[in-house]
């Protein structure tokens, strides 16, 4: 796919030659990203999915089968659960954290970080390897719990870049959930 900064004639648009010129003007307007995606062509290759990824899918990840149980509604558009319980209150946490309102001592640090991270963890891998049932309530529950962890590290990472309390966490309980997602699906093909 072509995109407007690789056409040399759109690019020299952006270089007026007058100062009166409004470079702006030759940039192209975002496209609607609620819009479904084009069907592919026939002849070019096919990414393996049966139909076209919605464009709303960034909101969601889930397959569109997936919206009733693993998303919700927010203005008519799909949104994950797990990342509406997880980001707004892991942000939230994270800013008064930076600031100087942790929500436990700072001495506590790191074990409350690991500790509120491993019920999500454990719910996540049981239901991707098929263990344990899917439960919108007990996953929006640990969720919560996880959230509080990752806000508080991710206001370390706020202060000090590069902070272990922030990745190390993640690296292990990320590195998890992939191996888990990734075996998962491999066991379901």
């Amino acid at each position: 796919m072509e995109h407007w900064y690789h056409r040399p004639a759109q690019r020299a648009q952006l270089q007026p030659s007058t100062a009166d010129v409004d470079p702006m003007a030759a940039i192209e307007p975002i496209p609607n990203l609620t819009q479904p995606l084009p069907e592919a062509a026939e002849d070019q290759p096919h990414s393996g999915a049966d139909k076209p990824i919605p464009a709303a899918m960034w909101l969601s990840h889930h397959w569109e089968q997936d919206h009733a149980e693993r998303c919700v509604q927010v203005a008519g558009h799909p949104v994950c659960r797990r990342c509406l319980a997880l980001y707004p209150l892991g942000l939230l946490v994270a800013v008064l954290s930076a600031a100087g309102y942790p929500p436990w001592p700072v001495e506590w640090d790191p074990a409350p970080i690991w500790i509120l991270s491993i019920p999500a963890t454990v719910t996540f891998i049981g239901e991707v390897l098929g263990l344990i049932a899917y439960s919108a309530r007990w996953q929006v529950v640990t969720t919560l719990v996880a959230a509080i962890a990752y806000g508080r590290a991710l206001g370390y990472e706020f202060v000090e870049r590069w902070s272990p309390e922030f990745w190390e966490p993640i690296a292990v309980f990320g590195g998890l959930w992939f191996f888990a997602a990734y075996f998962g699906f491999r066991s379901n093909r």
